[in-house]
């Protein structure tokens, strides 16, 4: 579902529907705190896990916050998260990072 809502983000930006756009970012970087967790077997669901994971997953997460609601702020958020779910995705399924790379780089 990541790369889906990865889709919808960019989609929102291009539609000039900011808050949408904000929304599937927050979702995007939902399922990559769950990605990690399910691969760390920390609990999954409603971020109870996320608080157990590395800095080495979590701060790239933060570059992903979006800060205000302008097309140059949520493009660079997008691509904070993206970036961020080929680096989990790269930890727990190289041949899926590897498919998915450069349909998330044309999104970013």
């Amino acid at each position: 579902m990541a790369w889906h809502h990865a889709l919808h983000a960019w989609i929102s930006i291009q539609r000039h529907r900011w808050w949408q756009a904000d929304y599937w970012i927050s979702a995007l970087r939902g399922n990559i705190l769950a990605l990690a967790s399910l691969r760390l077997g920390y609990p999954t669901s409603y971020a109870k896990g996320a608080h157990l994971l590395p800095a080495d997953v979590t701060a790239p997460l933060e570059a992903a916050l979006v800060r205000t609601l302008t097309p140059a702020e949520l493009h660079r958020a997008l691509t904070a998260a993206t970036d961020a779910l080929i680096a989990e995705l790269a930890r727990s399924d190289p041949a899926l990072a590897g498919r998915l790379r450069s349909v998330l780089a044309q999104l970013a």
